[in-house]
């Protein structure tokens, strides 16, 4: 491991944020100069990545993040570290799949009585300026459902699952959905249409390579949708079809609904077994075995405590 000195005037305004987010036992580490030394130099490369600018980007942000901080304290672990999200990439053959008809009347019946149910403060609405809709997370119907369609899903993705979590989303007339890649937690999303005012379009890009970090800041919203090399293909759901798709290695995306219009969806999200520690980014040190990472990954808990995802 190299020997990184980090002056901590340089990071003051850096170091207040993050100290202001750590629990006292991490704080408590910062009295070792070994630590502290490692933790500035995290602070500074968290910063050096900054903000991705896409929905659901936190994973990619920290993967791009460690990246840097091991080249810079501990690059013999750096192509092991990378070649260990293997495991999270789709297979070559992997393809959209669609379901029809995936419930029979008597789950239909169920999944919209829940929805009519649901009360304004069951109501997540913290996302209806940006894709104008509201959502619920991890109901215990649905929750059961994707128990009930774990067996069928890991089939068709040709690989064993476990589940990520699901959640209801109820678009309306403002309803839109920009570019972007999901985190690996939902690698292999199942959406399924519950019903529409009309069919909307979702387009799909082939499964790409996670974007590097000066990608990430040269990334254009327009220029990835007109990308010939993207591969792009549209898909229609109808109500009780579903579509199985990568979304942490697919761009996808949704235009602006038919002003009036509204769509609800369900999505449940799963990714491979065994993979627990590595889809949580403040468990990577614990999970490749590098205590050198933890200094980061304590940064990565505290952002996700405080609610500092993206």
């Amino acid at each position: 491991m190299r020997s990184v000195i980090y002056p901590a005037y340089r990071f003051s305004r850096s170091v207040c944020y993050v100290s202001n987010m750590l629990s006292e036992a991490i704080k408590d580490r910062l009295e070792d100069r070994e630590y502290l030394d490692l933790h500035l130099a995290a602070i500074a490369l968290v910063a050096k990545v900054g903000e991705v600018p896409w929905y659901d980007a936190h994973f990619l942000r920290r993967f791009e993040a460690a990246k840097l901080y091991l080249a810079e304290v501990a690059p013999e672990y750096l192509e092991g570290f990378t070649a260990g999200f293997a495991p999270l990439r789709p297979a070559a053959s992997f393809e959209i799949c669609t379901l029809n008809a995936l419930f029979d009347d008597a789950v239909r019946q169920e999944i919209r009585a829940v929805v009519q149910s649901l009360s304004d403060a069951q109501l997540e609405r913290h996302e209806v300026k940006d894709f104008g809709r509201d959502v619920v997370h991890d109901h215990p119907f649905f929750l059961q459902l994707q128990r009930d369609l774990l067996p069928l899903v890991s089939e068709l993705a040709g690989r064993e699952l476990v589940m990520g979590y699901n959640f209801l989303s109820l678009y309306g007339g403002l309803g839109q959905c920009a570019p972007h890649l999901d985190e690996p937690m939902s690698m292999y999303t199942l959406d399924y249409c519950i019903e529409q005012s009309g069919t909307w379009p979702i387009h799909f890009s082939k499964p790409v390579a996670w974007p590097g970090s000066s990608a990430m800041q040269a990334w254009n919203e327009e220029g990835l949708k007109s990308d010939p090399a993207m591969d792009w293909t549209s898909h229609e759901l109808r109500p009780n079809q579903a579509l199985l798709f990568n979304g942490s290695s697919q761009w996808h995306y949704r235009e602006p609904i038919t002003p009036g219009g509204y769509c609800n969806l369900l999505f449940f999200h799963f990714y491979p077994a065994d993979c627990e520690k590595l889809v949580r980014p403040h468990l990577w040190a614990e999970h490749f075995e590098l205590s050198v990472l933890q200094p980061l990954c304590d940064i990565f808990a505290a952002e996700a405590e405080n609610g500092r995802l993206g």
